[in-house]
């Protein structure tokens, strides 16, 4: 049952304790910062508007904070070598912190008034327990079960981290000088020598500051602390702020002709809480005009998504008239409230705005799913828990929070400055953390649903986030990447293809409640591609204008054939497409990038794919490609040729591993062979026979070892004459005349009886894929 957190009283104060330092230790009087002892200057940005800046120094760009492989790349491109010394801004600030300790005992300054002592104590305590938990899995126990030992603890020094600011109002400069540096974090470095065994371990406090507080302008401060309660007043104006800036990168739908799903919920205001279902075309009380946000959220297991409160056609006129509050589930009852604290009328939810019994109506509105998401004014993405029965607003856990003051020698200005201990995870990007570790991430519904909203809000376990265009923030002030909006700025076909088939690999991994819905999670995607090409033709997850590269696919499959083929949960997909088995997948070189040169070796003489009459993007009941193509049988059925497993390092990688080789009887390379059931090459049971003798190959497509970037050295590889290969399907005779399924891949490079040498002489003739 859901619970409301509607009323805003009282809701003004932090959920967390706030500590002031003002009574440090002699160790922790460094905390204080002092910009001119630190080799502190006054600059002014292009605004005129004052800042510190620390000075710069000579080193190597590989002992850079950040220095990655990805910007060593860049810098390449460039001609920029990583061993150059070179003048860079400063961005730490080394503060004189050296003291001995020892565990379980420990800073006992922080019972003396030291709140920094304090804080530091339990959290290098958090990092003993670990230690002690590794130390007991070691069964370095006394007989009573205790640890048999102490440490020595050794804080070998802090240092406050500085970033480099960005953008055209962050203190960037065209006049040959640095740019500004701003204040990010506090490090505090520390030693625990347990028994001679040394560990050097650090601990890591984000710097927050208040938008209004001068320090924040002085010091560049990023992030603004933040109050535990989403629906917070201040964190409901900091929201509303953020929607205003994004409004700036993508604006809101028009107005006037502006799209509306079929169904919306009316969730009333924070002054009248009256929720029902509104059908838009017949309800006299809704206005045009208004704007809708939708939810994408995990429904959770089958039983939980069962057992949700849902719209079918005996509950719709019910619905109509009043949804009761308490009914709903936690997450949607949390989005109805985030609408109403926003001001936003309406919410679109799958669960209730379609008849989930009703195939008919299922089927048109997932057919519309591409303009429900992409014509919102808003997602809401619920990352926090895995159910619809999660929530997502209920007060968190917030560490305690250490208030420094901080006075400046080189400004008049005082303030103060606030940190907030993140230990583990990702301290720069909370988003990154949240959505990593989210259930919504790994889902198969919210990958087009992310994809297709202009406009998304993210509610993780440590804030909420928002992503808009070239403006991703989160709560506190961090930055952080997301997915792009499809589809993007690709006007050309080729490259729409290309992130086609790029989605393709990064959907084939998410989970779906029901496995029959692998095309109609995807189903808004295709919708979209062929408004942007109306001259395409959609076939079961692949493109008729694109088929010799649509078919060079395998899954990630470890089994045997006979269950491989097994489809308990009924019919899917046809063997020919992706979407036939529920597992991530790869293609082979130059489907997904365009990086190689792929060209058909066949026709298609028909395809046949029986679809839903109102939705042709969503489930098949059947498909059938029929080829005019070139067939050959594997010879080990009459006793002639052998198929070899040759070591890692004889093997050519092309996007996929070919683990088997295809000999003539004389022994001659004739093609490399791919088993679509056992990705990896290693059959699951030692017994399980691999069907070499029952096998087809079929000739789709032609292709080079070649690159636009690398061209194949034939004196690299000498038993190659030609980069030329041939590539195409391992098929698998279903009993029917000239009928097969796929279950594998092949190509053949030019070499021994190999290339395209070997299928001049055969005719093609008709091959039926189903």
């Amino acid at each position: 049952m859901a619970h409301s957190n509607n009323s805003t009283g009282g809701r003004e104060g932090n959920h967390f304790q706030i500590l002031s330092l003002e009574l440090p230790c002699q160790y922790c009087r460094v905390l204080q910062l002092n910009d001119e002892a630190q080799g502190g200057v006054v600059r002014h940005d292009k605004k005129g508007e004052r800042f510190v800046y620390f000075g710069e120094i000579q080193e190597k760009f590989s002992s850079r904070p950040g220095a990655n492989s990805a910007a060593s790349a860049a810098r390449a491109g460039l001609g920029k070598s990583d061993d150059t010394i070179e003048t860079w801004p400063r961005l730490q600030l080394k503060l004189d912190y050296k003291r001995e300790d020892t565990l379980p005992g420990l800073l006992s300054t922080g019972s003396l008034g030291c709140s920094f002592c304090k804080i530091l104590r339990g959290d290098v305590m958090s990092v003993w327990d670990k230690l002690l938990e590794e130390t007991r899995r070691g069964s370095q126990l006394n007989h009573n079960g205790s640890v048999v030992h102490q440490a020595a603890l050794t804080f070998t020094g802090i240092t406050y981290q500085l970033y480099e600011a960005k953008g055209i109002n962050e203190g960037e400069r065209d006049d040959g000088q640095p740019g500004r540096v701003g204040l990010d974090s506090l490090y505090v470095f520390f030693t625990i020598n347990c028994k001679g065994d040394k560990n050097d371990y650090s601990l890591h406090y984000n710097v927050y500051a208040d938008a209004t507080d001068p320090c924040t302008s002085w010091f560049q401060i990023q992030r603004s602390p933040l109050s535990n309660d989403q629906l917070s007043p201040p964190l409901i104006s900091r929201l509303k702020d953020l929607i205003d800036k994004s409004l700036l990168e993508v604006p809101a739908p028009a107005q006037d002709g502006a799209y509306y799903p079929t169904r919306l919920l009316d969730v009333g205001s924070n002054m009248c809480t009256e929720l029902r279902l509104v059908i838009l075309a017949t309800d006299p009380a809704f206005t045009k005009g208004e704007s809708y946000a939708a939810l994408s959220y995990c429904w959770g297991s089958e039983e939980e998504a069962e057992n949700q409160l849902k719209t079918t056609s005996a509950t719709i006129q019910s619905h109509i008239l009043q949804i009761v509050f308490g009914c709903l589930p936690q997450t949607v009852a949390d989005a109805v409230q985030v609408c109403r604290s926003l001001g936003i009328r309406y919410l679109w939810v799958d669960a209730l705005c379609i008849i989930q019994d009703n195939k008919d109506d299922w089927a048109r509105e997932a057919f519309e799913m591409a303009n429900v998401y992409a014509k919102s004014f808003i997602t809401l993405c619920i990352l926090q828990g895995n159910s619809c029965a999660s929530g997502f607003l209920e007060n968190r856990h917030a560490p305690d929070t250490l208030q420094i003051n901080l006075r400046s020698s080189l400004d008049s200005s005082d303030s103060k400055r606030t940190m907030d201990t993140l230990i583990n995870g990702s301290p720069d990007k909370p988003a990154n953390l949240d959505l990593n570790r989210s259930a919504w991430r790994d889902r198969g519904w919210t990958f087009q649903e992310s994809w297709l909203s202009p406009r998304k809000l993210f509610f993780g376990p440590s804030m909420f986030h928002l992503s808009c265009g070239n403006r991703q923030e989160s709560a506190d002030g961090s930055r952080f990447e997301d997915d792009e909006f499809f589809p993007g700025t690709e006007k050309d076909l080729s490259q729409g293809l290309n992130q086609w088939y790029r989605l393709v690999k990064q959907y084939g991994s998410r989970l779906l409640s029901y496995k029959q819905d692998r095309l109609p999670a995807l189903s808004a995607f295709p919708r979209t591609v062929v408004k942007m090409f109306p001259d395409q033709e959609y076939l079961a997850g692949l493109w008729k204008s694109d088929l010799h590269r649509g078919l060079l696919w395998t899954p990630y499959s470890w089994s045997d054939l006979p269950t491989y083929r097994e489809h308990p949960e009924g019919y899917i997909a046809p063997s020919w497409s992706w979407a036939s088995h529920p597992y991530g997948l790869d293609w082979v070189n130059g489907v997904n990038t365009g990086h190689y040169v792929i060209s058909p070796e066949f026709e298609l003489r028909d395809a046949n794919i029986v679809t839903e009459a109102l939705n042709p993007y969503a489930r098949v009941s059947s498909g059938t490609l029929e080829l005019d193509a070139k067939l050959f049988q594997l010879p080990l059925y009459k006793g002639e040729g052998s198929v070899i497993e040759k070591p890692d390092s004889e093997r050519r990688w092309l996007g996929v591993i070919f683990h088997y080789t295809l000999l003539s009887k004389e022994g001659e390379y004739v093609a490399s062979l791919h088993l679509d059931w056992i990705t990896l090459g290693q059959k699951k049971h030692p017994d399980d026979s691999l069907h070499f003798d029952q096998l087809w190959m079929v000739l789709t497509s032609r292709s080079s070892l070649n690159n636009i970037f690398n061209h194949f050295n034939p004196r690299e590889d000498k038993n190659v004459t030609d980069p030329e290969i041939m590539l195409g399907l391992l098929l698998l005779p279903t009993g029917n005349k000239d009928e097969f399924a796929k279950v594998g891949l092949w190509y053949s490079e030019t070499r021994g009886l190999g290339g395209s040498k070997f299928w001049d002489g055969i005719k093609r003739q008709s091959v039926k894929l189903v």
